[in-house]
């Protein structure tokens, strides 16, 4: 069994200087708990393999490829491998989302 608690996940740095915990780094999947204070955001980019982003808390923009839609708490977002995409908390809270790496 592997239970991992955010509160003692590893923190990671990023490109984009937000809040970033790895919960599970596996060969094949990549789970990431990321934190948007108000205003924050994940810049545009796109990863190499499909990914998932979950809406744990707050609310948000979410841009994938020429789309852009405002999610919230329990939202799901399929983020396709290399098509660049952004997120932005536009709310007045923090903001907290999954992000599962797959391949």
């Amino acid at each position: 069994m592997i239970v991992v608690k955010v509160g003692e996940a590893e923190r990671i740095d990023n490109p984009h200087g937000v809040d970033v915990k790895k919960l599970i780094g596996m060969e094949n999947v990549q789970i990431l708990h990321v934190t948007l204070k108000p205003g924050e955001g994940l810049k545009k980019h796109a990863t190499p393999v499909d990914a998932f982003l979950y809406v744990i808390k707050g609310k948000g923009m979410v841009e994938v490829g020429d789309e852009k839609e405002e999610v919230r708490k329990a939202t799901l977002v399929y983020l396709p491998k290399k098509v660049p995409h952004s997120v932005e908390n536009t709310g007045s809270l923090e903001m907290k989302f999954l992000v599962i790496k797959v391949g």
